[in-house]
């Protein structure tokens, strides 16, 4: 598995990972569930990560370039 983007809020992740879903790619979201630690908001540590195979990686980078791009 390999980490295609990072994210700071867990609805950013879950529009990338219907995305890439939709263009039948299988992918996770880690930490989904972590974004508070001690009263203390640290992106470098709760960050949310949405992950896919290692085959995937490079299609799934393109696609969510796409999207960006459309934006």
């Amino acid at each position: 598995m390999k980490t295609v983007k990072k994210f700071t809020d867990a609805f950013s992740a879950n529009v990338a990972k219907g995305l890439l879903e939709n263009a039948g790619i299988k992918a996770a979201i880690l930490g989904e569930n972590t974004n508070v630690w001690a009263g203390v908001y640290n992106t470098d540590l709760l960050s949310i990560e949405l992950v896919v195979s290692d085959e995937d990686y490079s299609e799934s980078c393109k696609l969510l370039e796409a999207a960006s791009s459309a934006e």
